[in-house]
């Protein structure tokens, strides 16, 4: 009996982690945006278009799920495969001209074609691929979609911006079909393109924003804990199409008969029953076969165990302890991938021993990802140079009453403490302003806006002052600041020391 409830668990487990981890195209928000892209992609496969469209939003708000979705929607009803291109670059391995334009090529299948041969621009290049598509009387080209995934790197200062003015120049004089897609989580990166890049872009934005939605399906007002209590039952939620149903009646005999002779079919029509309301929960097709897995061992499993797994799990939902960690989660973030990080945390914890999920394991998890000594840690993995930057700001606010500091004024100050202190070896002063920089990436350092307010939209010092002379405040609490010079086992004693002791 242990043997076949493991074997049960199992099987819901691995289902329910391909569900969270590796489903990207079941997307049900943001209708209008879809639309919007849906429309655009469409035209170009099927009316032989060219549009730009560059999609914005924070990290983990759904932005590549949106695009997925559409095109797994476009592909059951356009023969996209045949019609058209599908080309996917990224921003953080595409950023050189050549290894853009050697993946181009082989995701366009043409590197028979071009062989050995040696051309004298990035625009030749890429003409000559164009040209290779083309067939037919009216020679014309198939549909291309090019997703630029990271755009905003795409867009890198010191290189000049070839690709993207290659790209955009096609769609602009619809040369060929071509739909060229920014994804992007940076609201300046129209400043950061070239003025003859933006001058052949369409302007086109789609901005997609985590709790955009202001009403659910059932017209009740969808606030983020709503949201996320949906996502919690539908990502956790069986269907019950995937059991075996012999199980259920395998005492009556003529049930069982007819259920033999109908087993093939029942297989091939697994997901399509009409009546089976649980069937919204199921992992769509495309992705069981992209994870090589053969829906048919999920028969082991009976419909009665799946029908007492759904009741827990929506009992799970209502459960009022669920609904606070749910709530202390939404507070810290909304990103959809943390969440399915926790869910899948959850999900990996189950076993025989464990077979269904508590409460408690919500709380420990959510605790252990959104706890407030996330910024402890954080301080802990600077260097030694960086946190003294760090204790070095901190005295300098402490001496100026809470003004901010330039980086000019924080070095002076950690050069007088090493300078005092022999041990301490010495920095050049680029490598210091490097680390400088770095703490304004991670955000331990604030830059300070030209008003009092922090929800001005005026600019920021930034924008007008050179480098070594902008303002910056501490944006990390003294308590945690404490805490992580106290935790930290490696910290040097003499900067312990001079953390701990007066200004000096």
């Amino acid at each position: 009996m242990k043997n076949k409830l493991s074997t049960k668990i199992k099987f819901i487990r691995k289902y329910l982690k391909i569900k969270i981890l590796e489903d990207n195209v079941s997307f049900k928000e943001h209708a209008q945006e879809r639309s919007h892209v849906y429309d655009l992609i469409k035209r170009v496969v099927s009316e032989g278009e060219s549009h730009s469209a560059l999609i914005i939003g924070p990290r983990g708000c759904g932005k590549t799920s949106l695009l997925n979705s559409v095109l797994h929607q476009l592909a059951n009803e356009l023969d996209l495969e045949n019609d058209s291109l599908i080309i996917k670059l990224n921003g953080l391995l595409h950023q050189d001209d050549k290894v853009a334009l050697k993946s181009i090529t082989a995701q366009m299948q043409l590197e028979n074609a071009v062989g050995d041969r040696v051309f004298g621009t990035f625009a030749e290049n890429l003409s000559f691929l164009l040209s290779c598509l083309q067939s037919g009387v009216d020679r014309r080209c198939k549909s291309m979609i090019f997703i630029l995934e990271e755009f905003d790197l795409f867009c890198h200062s010191g290189r000049t911006q070839t690709l993207l003015y290659n790209l955009f120049d096609i769609t602009h004089n619809k040369q060929a079909p071509m739909c060229v897609l920014g994804v992007t989580n940076r609201l300046d990166v129209m400043e950061m393109l070239e003025k003859r890049v933006k001058s052949r872009f369409s302007h086109r934005h789609i901005f997609v924003f985590p709790n955009e939605n202001t009403e659910s399906g059932t017209g009740d007002i969808e606030t983020p804990l709503t949201a996320l209590q949906e996502r919690l039952l539908h990502l956790l939620s069986m269907p019950l199409s995937i059991a075996n149903k012999n199980v259920i009646n395998k005492d009556t005999p003529k049930r069982r008969k007819a259920s033999r002779r109908k087993s093939i079919a029942n297989i091939e029509e697994m997901e399509v029953d009409i009546n089976d309301e649980t069937i919204q929960y199921a992992v769509p097709p495309e992705v069981l076969a992209k994870c090589r897995t053969n829906i048919q061992q999920f028969q082991e499993l009976d419909e009665n165990f799946l029908e007492d797994w759904n009741s827990h799990v929506k009992s799970l939902v209502e459960d009022q302890r669920v609904i606070n960690t749910l709530e202390k989660l939404c507070y810290y973030t909304v990103n959809e991938q943390i969440f399915r990080n926790v869910l899948f945390q959850v999900v990996s914890q189950l076993g025989a021993t464990k077979p269904y999920i508590e409460a408690t394991d919500f709380q420990t998890i959510v605790d252990s990802t959104v706890a407030p000594e996330h910024r402890v840690k954080l301080i802990q993995s600077l260097s030694i140079l960086e946190l003294s930057l760090v204790i070095a700001m901190k005295h300098g606010m402490e001496i100026f009453d809470g003004q901010p500091m330039n980086f000019e004024m924080v070095l002076h100050r950690y050069t007088k403490f090493a300078n005092a202190n022999s041990s301490t070896q010495t920095v050049p002063r680029p490598v210091i302003l490097k680390a400088f920089e770095h703490l304004q990436e991670l955000e331990i350092i604030m830059p300070v806006r030209s008003t009092d307010s922090i929800y001005s939209t005026g600019d920021t010092t930034t924008s007008r002052v050179q480098k070594e002379y902008k303002l910056y405040t501490l944006a990390v609490p003294d308590e945690d600041l404490k805490e992580a010079v106290k935790t930290f086992k490696a910290l040097p004693t003499e900067i312990n020391h001079w953390f701990n002791n007066s200004v000096v």
